[in-house]
């Protein structure tokens, strides 16, 4: 059955497929064109996810919020660094497991630095494909769909559209997982929090809602997803705060220094003004405390 599955994701890849998304260098960072995604796509941000990635498995105790029992089709949409996938196939050794996303180089720079002997299960795949575009699997083609932080390139209006089709591609009595941050992350220093306040405000005008964890519950029950449960975590709280603040600074300095030529080229700041602002960020960042909440909403397919 697992050698049929891969077979039949083989054939998907070999149909047309939109022409990938062109790339672009900005300030020494490899940005993604014709699309609203506010992040760059290369190692250094593929490490910063890395971090993240460690950060939600640490407050939320696990990989998965869903009631999991044995999944045997697992879907990871957006996959990044597909550290998440590689983990499941890892848990769930009789599934398998398929990490998707637009562009695979953050996937092939964790690839080279785990090496030929690397940790990448032979229940794990990577496919590219775009979310934003209607998914190239049949209907009911995994029992587990997952997909975290997809707000930094999806428009607030096509949620309900994304959400839609991450549901078909479920089977029945299948889940779907989402993920995403409910408000701006909380900082006692100011300067952070200006350098957040303002990529938040770049992302409003590329159409992006950053703060989407509120309203997961709502995209999942229009959808038609039944049984929706929301479980709402504050990252650098509770277990292991002092940990989780720890990643969570590392986190928010990475985010803040890999947006700053954006930030720059649409006007927030000057390079000046950008510049003193990150140096009293990472002045502060040993004293300071950040929280961010995080919204997990788990729905199940009829």
């Amino acid at each position: 059955m697992r050698l049929l599955f891969w077979r039949k994701v083989a054939q998907r890849e070999a149909l047309p497929v939109p022409a990938p998304r062109r790339w672009t260098w900005l300030a020494g960072r490899r940005m993604l064109t014709r699309t609203p995604y506010v992040l760059p796509k290369d190692q250094a941000e593929g490490d910063r996810l890395d971090i993240q990635h460690h950060l939600i498995k640490l407050a939320l105790g696990s990989n998965y919020c869903a009631p999991l029992r044995q999944p045997t089709r697992i879907l990871d949409v957006a996959c990044g660094t597909g550290t998440w996938g590689r983990e499941m196939a890892h848990h769930f050794t009789e599934a398998r497991v398929l990490g998707i996303d637009v562009d695979r180089t953050p996937l092939e720079r964790a690839l080279e630095r785990l090496g030929p002997q690397g940790l990448v299960p032979p229940n794990f795949r990577f496919q590219v494909a775009d979310a934003l575009q209607p998914l190239p699997f049949a209907e009911a083609a995994f029992d587990y769909v997952h997909a975290r932080l997809m707000s930094p390139f999806v428009p607030e209006r096509q949620w309900p559209q994304v959400v839609g089709e991450l549901l078909r591609v479920l089977e029945p009595g299948g889940y779907l997982e989402l993920v995403e941050f409910e408000e701006s992350a909380r900082s006692t220093d100011p300067a952070l929090t200006a350098l957040i306040a303002a990529l938040d405000r770049l992302a409003l005008a590329r159409g992006l809602d950053t703060h989407t964890g509120g309203k997961l519950g709502a995209y999942l029950h229009q959808a038609g997803a039944t049984a929706v449960q929301q479980r709402r975590i504050v990252l650098g709280a509770g277990r292991q705060a002092q940990r989780q603040q720890r990643l969570l600074a590392a986190d928010a300095l990475a985010l803040v220094k890999h947006v700053g030529p954006l930030l720059i080229r649409a006007g927030a700041f000057t390079e000046t003004d950008y510049q003193a602002l990150l140096r009293q960020a990472e002045e502060a960042a040993p004293q300071a405390v950040i929280q961010f909440p995080l919204i997990v909403a788990v729905g199940q397919k009829r």
